[in-house]
């Protein structure tokens, strides 16, 4: 994924990860205490932040990511005496050939699903993510709320700042609505000397909306779904919610419910 490889090193620079790891947290290991989750897939992650700490709550932790240049990164972040991750590099239709379950959780965090380009891709996912998850596993997936930007046409992000060696980078985020795809771009300002230089980097996402993403989960077999507007656990509100965060749950095999 070009994006991303060309973003490389520069990505955790852009992500405000302390602020950002505070605040999914609490949902996050109270989930994974309840469900007494060990096995865990993090799928599209990144530069592994959110790998390392299922890693410190005691899992055995898959990395996955079609980008090479993030997985580089991912491995820097976690110190050398740490086996527990195992970090695998593919693409989403990959996955059932490069991974194996059966698996306790499979998370998908940080609008990653939208690269996904139809809607045949997207329950062909979800139902690749069903087939590794282990009866009662549980399945969550964090996307923008495309229901409200489609409407409001929200072209803007707050931009986030790193200093590094003296030298200030500034990111400045915003999207292009294009049909029915949204161009999400991010312009790289960096200071070198007494000016600035930039880069521009794009790329092209599906706006999934929450009918969509219940219908397809559905489709693949999911029993029970919840739908968040946050990491706080708020219901998820089409009209207002900034993201959705959505909690599936494959239903326990047959045996186990008449128990």
């Amino acid at each position: 994924m070009s994006f991303y490889d060309e973003l490389g090193e520069k990505y955790d620079s852009m992500i405000r990860w302390k602020t950002r790891l505070e605040r999914e947290t609490p949902f996050l290991q109270r989930l994974f205490g309840e469900k007494r989750i060990n096995r865990v897939l993090d799928l599209a992650c990144g530069t592994g932040h959110h790998s390392l700490m299922f890693r410190k709550w005691g899992c055995d932790v898959i990395a996955y990511d079609a980008s090479q240049a993030l997985l580089d990164v991912a491995r820097a972040n976690v110190s050398d005496d740490d086996d527990g991750i195992q970090f695998v590099q593919g693409t989403f239709d990959e996955l059932p050939v490069k991974v194996d379950g059966p698996l306790d959780a499979i998370l998908c965090l940080g609008n990653s699903i939208p690269h996904l380009q139809s809607r045949e891709e997207l329950g062909q996912l979800f139902r690749d993510v069903f087939a590794l998850l282990k009866p009662g596993g549980v399945f969550v997936f964090q996307n923008r709320n495309y229901d409200r930007l489609l409407k409001t046409r929200e072209r803007f992000l707050l931009p986030t700042t790193h200093r590094s060696s003296g030298h200030e980078q500034l990111y400045f985020r915003f999207n292009d609505f294009e049909g029915d795809k949204v161009r999400f771009n991010i312009v790289h300002f960096r200071q070198v000397n007494e000016g600035w230089v930039h880069d521009v980097y794009s790329t092209e996402l599906s706006p999934w909306i929450h009918n969509d993403l219940a219908a397809e989960l559905k489709a693949a077999g999911f029993a029970a779904n919840d739908f968040y507007g946050d990491f706080s656990g708020t219901p998820f509100d089409a009209e207002t919610s900034p993201d959705i965060v959505g909690l599936a749950r494959k239903p326990l095999a047959k045996a186990n419910e008449d128990a």
